[in-house]
């Protein structure tokens, strides 16, 4: 057997590997519980909390990310519940990295809130130990609470003690809210 062809076959059986255990591994309790969606308490492996899930394949930023679906489709989806720093603004490389070493390459539960203007799917994005990928963004302060489109207590509080912490973009003396940014780039 050719060198090459026994790494596609090593790199097909560790992906099957990886699949097998994250579904044999139920019964995992998530450490998130968010008020807009309080059902959701058990790990990614419980298909009925949520629509699909993906392999995300890449990162756009902070909040944006593409997943392949099970039937080989790329979709395009938006974080819900937070905004992250644009690339160009201060701490959007930091968070746009953080989110990247949650998610990329690995298998994430999807459940889907809307659609946005940009016809991208926003969703809830699961771990597959069940935490809620937005909160950890804000956890980490990483992020704004998007309170024009989530009126949650939960992710309110969590970006309260990332202020209160003076973690990640909270560190900044006058941290720019990104919608504020997109605003004033849009002036110029």
């Amino acid at each position: 057997m050719n060198r090459a062809l026994f790494y596609t076959i090593m790199k097909q059986l560790l992906s099957l590997l990886l699949l097998f255990t994250l579904l044999s591994s139920c019964g995992y309790k998530s450490e998130t519980n968010t008020a807009k969606h309080p059902e959701i308490t058990t790990s990614i492996c419980n298909n009925d909390l949520y629509h699909y899930f993906v392999k995300v394949v890449s990162i756009s930023d902070g909040d944006t990310f593409k997943g392949l679906t099970e039937d080989k489709k790329v979709i395009k989806f938006r974080i819900y519940g937070i905004d992250a720093p644009e690339k160009h603004q201060a701490f959007g490389n930091k968070a746009t990295k953080y989110f990247s070493d949650l998610i990329f390459g690995k298998i994430v539960g999807i459940k889907v809130q809307s659609t946005d203007y940009f016809g991208r799917e926003v969703v809830w994005v699961y771990t597959h130990d069940g935490k809620d990928v937005s909160a950890e963004m804000l956890k980490a302060g990483m992020a704004w609470h998007f309170k024009k489109y989530d009126k949650s207590e939960e992710y309110a509080l969590l970006e309260n003690s990332a202020r209160l912490k003076r973690v990640g973009l909270w560190r900044d003396k006058e941290p720019i809210a990104p919608w504020k940014f997109r605003r004033s780039r849009k002036r110029r």
